[in-house]
Formats: C-alpha cells, structure tokens, sequence
C-alpha cells in the first residue's frame, strides 16, 4: 500500500475545538469558505515528499458555525460543511463532494475575571463530539481517496482553553473510541497559541502556532504508526461594525517544525461572522 494512504486526513486542525464566545455577545453565527492545495506528505523521518507538477490535491471547504450564550458562563456551539474534493494523481483525475465532519460542542467557564484582574486569566473547560460523514483511510472508496472528508472517525475533544488580553491557549485531549475499521480505541492531541495584535479599532491580526499528534491505531490486528504536524495561521480581522467582522485566514503546515506521516498543505479561507450583542 502506497505511503500516502496513512496521512493527515484533508480537513485537519484542531483549532475548531477551541472555538467559543469570548466578547459581549449573546450569539454568533459564521459563514466561510476555505481553499486549501496538498502539497505531498512526511514520510516516518519527517522527509519531506513534495508532488510533482502533475500532480495535484485540492479541497473546497463551505462552512456554517453557530455559538450561542445560555448562561454568564456556558455556551455552546455547532458546526458544519460541505466539502468539494479534486485529485490528480498518476494520469487520473478523481472529484468527489459531500458534507464533512459535523461538530457540537459546549464550554463552562470555570474560571472568571469579573474582577478585570491584569493579570487573572479566564479558563474554559469544553467538550465536543465529532460525527464523521466522509470516508477514512481505511474504507474509502475512491482510488484517488476524495471521499475522505474530514477524520473519518468518530471523536470525542475534551479542550480547555485559557485566555488573557490579547493571548488565547487551548490544550486538547482527543479520544477516538473502538469504531468500523479501527479494532482498538485511540487517542490524539492537540495544541495551539495564538496572539491578537489590534492595528486600530477595527482591524486585528492573529497569529496561530498549532501542534498536531495522532497515536498509532490498529487495523486489522496491524499497528500502524502514529502522525504529527505543525501548523502557522495568520488572520486579520476587520471589524465592519459592532455585530459584523470579516475574517481571512492563511495556513500552512509547511513553515515550521518536523513532520511526521502527515498532509503538507497550505489553505486560506474568508469568512463573515454575525453576532448579537448581550
């Protein structure tokens, strides 16, 4: 079986399950379109393999992603996507679509600031379920593999995020239980930062620094060996008015850190977030 079947699946990145309600709003909704272009892979010495010129690997991603407030401390959020695939690869050209991992989750705040303490950062404690609806890379169907849409398991985050001013971390434990194709539960991990820079009122840009690792899993009685990337996002932000933003983001797993038995790509989206104020 060819070294890619094993990689990063097309849609990964943990940041989502960090994704919550952080300002004076009682709800938000977002609206985004994200184009991301697969470079090659890492093999298991974190090597590099770049494709060739004929080669190509491109994801359409149409996201809709809902927050809302119930309490002063617990929200909770849904999300969802349509994904467009297209490959070519070995003089064929393969396009696939369908939806995409389906995401709901929810977040208490465990920790407060109502003090506006400098120093006293606020901590949530979150939970997310995600339901996949594309392929894995054990049963997809297409030789070109563009039914795989996301992670292809069922999974279970468990992120806490701390944040203060400017700065945002999230840790995140995941758990992928005993399911079709993967005869013994796993597990994987992620990390991100990110720092806000405000240039005016009304335009901010992050930067985001994500560490990705996936254990080894077991198919078939056959252990096969674990993943992991790191990820750079930058994304300004221009605040249209008090209830609109418009938001750009570039990705890429190529920048920084080894690699190892994963996806290397580069993606950008844009996006419109609409939120109702408390």
């Amino acid at each position: 079986m060819m070294g890619s079947a094993h990689a990063a699946s097309c849609c990964g990145g943990g940041q989502s399950a960090a994704s919550l309600i952080l300002g004076d709003h009682l709800q938000e909704w977002t609206a985004s379109t994200l184009f991301r272009s697969d470079l090659g892979q890492s093999n298991n010495e974190g090597e590099a393999l770049f494709d060739g010129d004929n080669n190509r690997d491109h994801t359409f991603t149409y996201s809709l992603e809902y927050k809302k407030l119930f309490t002063e401390r617990f929200q909770s959020n849904l999300s969802v996507n349509f994904i467009q695939k297209e490959s070519k690869r070995l003089g064929k050209k393969e396009s696939n679509s369908g939806f995409g991992d389906l995401g709901v989750g929810s977040f208490y705040e465990a920790f407060t600031n109502y003090s506006y303490s400098t120093w006293q950062p606020r901590v949530f404690l979150g939970v997310k379920v995600i339901v996949p609806f594309g392929e894995n890379n054990f049963n997809s169907k297409k030789e070109l593999r563009t039914d795989i849409r996301g992670t292809g398991f069922y999974k279970i985050d468990l992120p806490t995020v701390v944040a203060r001013d400017a700065w945002k971390f999230s840790v995140t434990p995941q758990y992928l239980p005993s399911q079709k194709n993967l005869s013994s539960s796993t597990y994987a991990f992620a990390t991100a930062g990110t720092y806000t820079y405000a240039i005016t009122d009304e335009i901010d840009v992050s930067g985001t620094l994500q560490w990705s690792y996936l254990a080894k899993k077991t198919f078939n009685s056959q252990s096969l060996i674990a993943g992991q990337y790191w990820e750079v996002s930058l994304a300004p932000a221009w605040a249209i008015n008090d209830t609109t933003m418009l938001n750009l983001n570039y990705s890429d797993s190529t920048l920084l850190g080894k690699n190892r038995n994963s996806a290397l790509y580069r993606s950008v989206a844009l996006g419109m977030t609409w939120a109702e104020l408390l």
